[in-house]
């Protein structure tokens, strides 16, 4: 069926002058024709005179009286049920068949049925409830369109660019099950049309170059050190308000000469400007002046908050440039203070391209440091000195001395005050030189820095503000075993985390997007780290050509030491910093030479010509249809060729009209699944890799798996895919894409906590926490491990902020990526203790069992409460102010409220340990409950041994309902759930192995078939 539909698709383009408008509206027009297609194609079961005679009598008499359209008690509708037992009203009839059985409806207080009525009505419901477990579900194909997320990945991948096209999509509306991805809500607008043909247009202009035109690439750098510049700019540079330039003597920028293997053209940097606006501290100043310097075209400075609470948070030596951690700014409204964070290093620049790729390699190393010490540390490793200082007197402060060290090993250096000081004695502005080592601290104890020193003679100078307050300096040799050995040594392993961000000055900040993730500095020798971007994903300034502000319009590089947990760490040391833009590996580029491969641009108008073009097309075109194309695709994309070519187009231009094309092909936007009869079939291989690689990558099959379908090897070879597939980095993209929407977590994403009360729960803290529920689900199915540890584990899988946050910081060194780490606590372990998913289900002040309890029962035992009934009135505003449990107390005690309510609020209950930002908390909290089954626990650890004992079944069940409905793309039929339980159940006896549930997914037949 879906085959004779897209044949009428290339009938229709092939009949009329080629439209973009006109094939855009097709689509749309025969993805209607394929949803009212299914819809006849669906048979529906006859009534039968049981239900007219017997069953709809008992129900007008007992139920409809409190459960109808006008007044669905607890939300529930009995008057729209039929004999039909149609997939929609299954779950009401399984609800009737178990209040009638439990003799819980009609109420104790209404009028009763006799126990043969009711015994008949069970069984007729029993057995027909028995039918639609056997009903096999409607196959009849499936046309289902990409996801944005699924489009963006594809295009990625199909046109080797980095580039985010899709910022104009509209969003993908939510399935009821959480999910994005599902054929039902999957629409296609007019705006999806426009958006389609605009982005595919963008894309392959972006993709395909004109080869005749040498590139022109922008390139520069700027080094650091302490006096580098010998030929320093004279003029005082100005950046505005809390701008801190560095010394013009501590810097050079340069354009080097790019070495590379096709010629291209060399973007000179402006350096003549001429401005009528500039300023004078926060000042406005008028008057035209002219500038002729590099030096006014790239500047270095850091910008942000001042008070940087241990050491300096930059310093220029002779080396380079020094970084401490950037430490986050406080926020408003989820918007960290646009000056920044401390230690906020920034290159600004005028002139960066529009377009394209761009390259920052920053040379880098971890600084040999010393851990400056202070009351936190000193607390926590006093004890008895184990050797005899190495002194040395007063009076060389200020000056070079050397000091004889006896042997190699930690030292710490005190520098001891005079005993005519007061006490307690004043701050000092400390500088200690050791060989070409710098430390600088503001300092008041006498204790000043632990360090690893060698043997032998040792060249020092100290400096310091008050110089007659210093009476000598020790250095103290630590055995190994002392704690502040010990607290060095861990600060010594620690690795600086190097992060580049991209975007654009503001007279309040700074408006910058991380550039690829963090990137761990472990070597103290000089390194390179590349970071690589595409330039239109990264704030931009939108300014007038002729600008002639001296502030408007400046890009921004943002160079940092990324900031995790607030540990201490040693300094990142930059030496250089180089920009490459547009960033070309090869000429042509691989987005070009993906699509055209050997063929030059320009031919001669003949057969050959035609040949060449055709197979090009025909290869894009198998590639971004996930399949061979067939006789008449290639046929419609040669037409479309030679048309373009008659019309005087080169041949680059002629292919893209070709590309275009492919671009806004339904072939390309909606994942096709062809039936010949409305009976199940199996997928075939294409279909499958393509099935394949959209669940488990959230993207297009690469060519490992399109070359097993070519083979017709993919089904004999399923887990040796399955198992490439899963330890693929991409894996990760449907860990969290899953989780997100399975686990409700965009709630998080928007919560706005109480500042006041939760200040740890800060935007970085909240990004990585948002991650822990995808990367923990991720490593349970890579390890194989029962589903039981989805309840309870003995680790958690968090990374440095992650490990903060909970209070495991000593036991995280992974900086940002996520690795487990065992924990001995009750409160910790299992998605049932994460922050964000309990946060996320609060208001941000207070918890809010409700919440927590729908989504237990919805997400966790897939057994979803029913909707809250329309006519529930909205509380008394006298009520706002009290607290949320009096609230919602309140509200349970409401007409038609308190029995749904006994099925949500007994499992939130038990999540009460745990506060508005989902942490354990420490004052005492009732978090005893009787649960909806009866059974009673006080507390978490109670209610997670009650899960894996007596509910793991139902668990298991609810963790592959919502899996296969992902994976399949669709709202599950009622016999496919049926057959689910089934399933489910070869796997028990090995405790439901998570990556083995994965498995038996795939080979389902809601996956497998169509």
């Amino acid at each position: 069926m879906q085959l004779a539909l897209f044949s009428a698709f290339a009938r229709f383009v092939t009949r009329h002058r080629f439209s973009w408008q006109r094939v855009l509206l097709s689509v749309g027009i025969l993805a209607r024709m394929h949803a009212n297609c299914v819809a006849q194609d669906e048979p529906l079961p006859t009534t039968d005179s049981t239900f007219q005679d017997i069953v709809s009598p008992f129900l007008n008499r007992y139920c409809v009286a409190c459960h109808n359209a006008d007044e669905p008690t607890s939300g529930v509708r009995l008057d729209h049920l039929t004999g039909e037992f149609a997939d929609d009203q299954l779950r009401f009839w399984e609800g009737t068949q178990r209040q009638l059985s439990k003799g819980s409806m009609p109420p104790k207080d209404e009028l009763q049925p006799t126990s043969a009525e009711r015994q008949r009505v069970i069984a007729y419901i029993d057995a027909q409830l028995a039918v639609a477990r056997r009903r096999p579900a409607p196959k009849n194909g499936q046309i289902r369109r990409l996801t944005v997320a699924q489009y963006r990945n594809t295009l990625r991948e199909l046109l080797l660019l980095d580039e985010d096209f899709t910022e104009t999509f509209p969003a993908d509306a939510v399935s009821r099950d959480g999910f994005v991805n599902t054929v039902e809500t999957l629409s296609l607008s007019p705006r999806h049309l426009e958006t389609f043909l605009h982005t595919a247009v963008r894309a392959i202009d972006a993709a395909v170059v004109d080869t005749n035109t040498p590139p022109t690439i922008e390139c520069f750098q700027v080094d650091f050190g302490r006096s580098i510049n010998t030929t320093p700019c004279p003029d005082k540079l100005i950046l505005g308000a809390n701008s801190h330039l560095l010394d013009n003597r501590d810097f050079v920028v340069d354009q080097p000469k790019l070495e590379k293997p096709f010629l291209f053209q060399p973007f000179q940097l402006r350096t003549h400007y001429r401005f009528i606006e500039g300023y004078q501290g926060n000042d406005t100043v008028r008057g035209w002046r002219e500038f002729d310097s590099i030096y006014h075209a790239v500047y270095a400075c850091m910008r942000g908050s001042e008070g940087y609470p241990k050491g300096l948070a930059y310093q220029t030596v002779p080396q380079g440039l020094l970084l401490r951690p950037a430490i986050p700014s406080a926020e408003l409204f989820q918007i960290e203070s646009t000056y920044g964070p401390k230690a906020n290093f920034k290159i600004s620049v005028r002139e960066l391209p529009e377009e394209g790729e761009f390259r920052v390699t920053v040379t880098a190393a971890k600084y040999d440091d010393g851990l400056l010490l202070d009351d936190a540390i000193l607390s926590r490793t006093a004890e008895v000195r184990d050797s005899e200082p190495v002194t040395v007197s007063g009076r060389d402060i200020g000056s070079s001395a050397t000091v004889t060290l006896p042997t190699a090993g930690i030292y710490r250096i005190d520098l001891i005050r005079s005993q005519t000081i007061a006490d307690p004695p004043p701050e000092l502005d400390v500088q200690l030189f050791l060989a070409k080592r710098e430390f600088s601290s503001r300092s008041r104890s006498s204790e000043f820095l632990a360090v690893r020193l060698a043997e032998g003679d040792l060249t020092y100078r100290v400096e310091v503000n008050e110089r007659d307050s210093l009476e000598r300096v020790d250095f103290v040799l630590l055995d190994d075993a002392a704690l502040l050995a010990q607290e060095f040594a861990r600060f010594e392993r620690r690795a600086p985390l190097l992060g580049v961000h991209l975007g654009l000055r503001r007279d309040c900040g700074s408006t910058l997007t991380p550039v690829g993730s963090p990137q761990r500095v472990d070597n103290l020798e000089w390194a390179e780290f590349v970071f690589q971007g595409a330039i239109r994903d990264y704030p931009s300034p939108d300014v007038e050509a002729d600008n002639v502000n001296y502030l408007a319009g400046l890009r921004e590089i943002g160079v940092r030491s990324e900031y995790t947990d607030g540990r201490d760490m040693p300094r990142l040391a930059i030496r250089s910093v180089r920009f490459e833009g547009p960033f070309f590996p090869t000429w042509p580029p691989p987005s070009h030479q993906q699509i055209f491969g050997d063929s030059t641009d320009e031919a001669e108008q003949s057969a050959d010509e035609l040949q060449r073009a055709a197979a090009i097309l025909e290869r894009f075109a198998s590639r971004a249809f996930r399949r061979p194309t067939t006789a008449s695709e290639l046929n419609m994309l040669k037409r479309i060729y030679v048309d373009a070519r008659n019309e005087g187009a080169t041949f680059s231009d002629a292919i893209k009209n070709g590309l275009v094309f492919t671009l806004t092909s339904p072939q390309f936007l909606f994942l096709i699944e062809n039936s010949v009869t409305p009976a199940a079939e199996p997928l075939d291989d294409y279909e499958l890799a393509a099935k394949l690689a959209y669940f488990l990558w959230n993207g297009p099959p690469d060519s490992q798996l399109t070359a097993c379908a070519t083979a017709g090897t993919l089904r004999a070879s399923l887990d040796e895919q399955l198992e490439r597939m899963i330890a693929d980095d991409r894996f990760s993209r449907c860990m969290q894409t899953f989780t997100r929407q399975w686990l409700n977590l965009e709630k998080f994403a928007v919560l706005e906590p109480d500042r006041d009360r939760f200040p740890q729960l800060t935007r970085d803290a909240r990004h990585e926490l948002e991650n822990e529920p995808g990367e923990f689900l991720q490593y349970l199915i890579r390890e194989n491990l029962p589903v039981s540890s989805l309840l309870d584990s003995s680790f958690v899988v968090a990374n440095e902020v992650v490990a903060d946050y909970y209070g495991l910081g000593d036991l995280s060194e992974s900086g940002f990526q996520f690795k487990p780490l065992t924990h001995q606590r009750e409160d910790l372990g299992g998605v049932l203790t994460q922050a964000a998913i309990l946060a996320g289900l609060s208001d941000g002040r207070e918890p809010n069992p409700v919440k927590r309890g729908a989504w237990f029962a919805r997400k966790i035992i897939a057994e979803p409460p029913d909707d809250p009934p329309p006519n529930v009135p909205a509380l008394s505003e006298d009520l706002r102010d009290l607290p949320l449990r009096v609230r919602l107390e309140r509200h349970r005690n409401q007409t038609g409220c308190a029995q749904c309510h006994a099925k949500i609020d007994p499992w939130g209950i038990a999540f009460e340990q745990y506060s508005a930002a989902g942490r354990w908390r420490t004052d005492t909290v009732d978090a005893h409950t009787r649960l909806p089954d009866q059974t009673e626990v006080n507390g978490m650890l109670e209610f997670k041994q009650h899960l894996i004992k007596d509910r793991l079944d139902q668990v298991t069940f609810s963790f592959l309902k919502h899996l296969t409905t992902y994976a399949s793309g669709r709202n599950l039929h009622f016999s496919e759930l049926e057959s689910l339980r089934d399933q489910q159940l070869n796997l028990r006896d090995r405790g439901y192995p998570m990556r083995d549930l994965l498995r038996s997914v795939i080979l389902s037949p809601p996956f497998m078939e169509k």
